[in-house]
């Protein structure tokens, strides 16, 4: 009997190294604010107004870019995704005022859109439902390995040569990515002339049956489902802590704790290398659990409320943290708490979603846009009023606490198909 190939490796290989180049292009930034604020004459306000701009282009096309994925395919649009991201990642080096740097984070934030929700639905057309969890994991794992590096590679860029430098050598990674991607990849395993008819069959048996192109949103379905916006709140809750670290951490480890800038790269690596690690664990974790249980919604739902409810005690233990490592290292046990749930959330929303997973990740995805935007602006605020930034963790205990409790609403087997064919 004929082994099957191993081609839908590759595409997870691209998965993850796209998450890597996105967050890597997204965190930059974070490590570079200091420095961009002196040189600009921005003040605290409007540099979170600077990191939110970029939220408020993700929301507003988080949605039409999934339904894009969904509609026309991945390989058309990630291509174009990455390499527009690329292109105003290294035009943010080029801005000499503020005007001009909210519109290019506003277009960088739109570029980077629909990156997540089409490379999901890859994946999904990909890898057989039995192993969602596992490889949205590693697509996850990548994303915060960018976002763990971003800051000690930004800061070394940002005194060795310049802030405006790491722009340009950051945004250039994507545009190797682009060519390749696009010479190799296929939407469908079918048509890939490494896959031999045993892979082919792997990948069938174990997916969903309607897995083409979807030609037809049922929007009706998607906006009244109580499951979507179960997902929706949850993801809001999910995102709400984890944008301080990507925007404000550096910065409160120089202001608050004393830190060099170089010093405080390297800890703030450290919550997003906790994330890291975490993805790798909790996608399989949960899918273990839903072959042990034979439960796709506990399997799931145990997994999202045990790293919430661990993510809710973090950010209180790190509120009351006397040093800048005791900080550091609850804010990494929040951070891979609540990473633990990252691919889970993924999973349960191509399990929901179905052939219009895309769209229905860009729909939750939305939400972390929302909280992104509302994240650092409340941080900002929070810091000049009380003169830390203690009571955004604290503030951050309550909402993990709440997405534990939107945890139960999410049923993962409550799809969109079984009322799709009457809208």
């Amino acid at each position: 009997m004929t082994r099957p190939t191993n081609v839908r490796r590759t595409v997870l290989a691209f998965a993850f190294a796209a998450a890597f180049i996105t967050y890597l292009d997204r965190v930059c930034i974070s490590a570079a604010a200091p420095s961009m604020t002196a040189e600009l004459g921005l003040t605290a306000t409007e540099m979170g107004w600077v990191f939110s701009v970029f939220a408020v282009a993700y929301g507003i096309f988080e949605i039409p870019m999934g339904w894009m994925g969904d509609r026309f395919g991945q390989r058309k649009l990630l291509t174009r995704i990455v390499l527009s991201w690329s292109a105003f990642t290294m035009l943010t080096g080029a801005v000499r005022s503020l005007g001009p740097l909210l519109g290019v984070r506003f277009v960088f934030g739109a570029a980077e859109a629909g990156a997540f929700p089409t490379m999901a639905r890859a994946l999904a057309r990909w890898f057989p439902a039995t192993e969602r969890g596992w490889t949205t994991g590693w697509m996850w794992a990548g994303a915060r390995l960018g976002g763990s590096l971003a800051p000690p590679l930004a800061a070394w860029f940002v005194v060795s040569v310049g802030w405006r430098e790491a722009f340009w050598a950051f945004g250039s990674i994507g545009l190797v990515w682009c060519v390749l991607f696009w010479s190799w990849y296929r939407d469908d395993p079918a048509e890939h002339p490494r896959v031999n008819e045993a892979e082919l069959a792997l990948i069938r048996s174990g997916r969903a049956p309607a897995a083409g192109h979807a030609e037809r949103i049922p929007w009706g379905r998607l906006f009244t489902s109580k499951n979507l916006w179960a997902l929706f709140g949850m993801y809001f809750c999910s995102a709400f802590g984890f944008f301080f670290f990507v925007t404000w951490l550096p910065t409160y480890l120089m202001d608050e704790h004393g830190l060099t800038l170089e010093r405080s790269g390297w800890y703030s690596a450290m919550p997003l290398a906790a994330g890291a690690a975490a993805c790798l664990l909790g996608g399989g974790f949960s899918d273990r659990l839903v072959r042990k249980t034979g439960s796709l919604r506990w399997g799931r739902r145990l997994v999202g409320v045990a790293g919430f409810l661990l993510a809710s005690a973090g950010f209180a233990a790190a509120a009351y943290a006397g040093d800048a490592l005791g900080a550091v290292l609850w804010l990494a046990f929040a951070q891979g708490a609540q990473d633990l749930t990252l691919p889970v959330a993924w999973a349960v929303c191509v399990d929901v979603g179905r052939r219009y997973g895309g769209t229905a990740t860009g729909f939750m995805n939305t939400a972390s846009s929302l909280s992104a935007a509302l994240s650092p602006v409340i941080a900002a605020w929070l810091q000049q009023r009380f003169g830390s930034f203690h009571a955004l963790f604290a503030l951050a205990a309550v909402v993990y606490f709440v997405g534990a409790a939107l945890w139960f609403v999410i049923d993962p087997e409550d799809d969109l198909e079984r009322a799709a064919g009457s809208l």
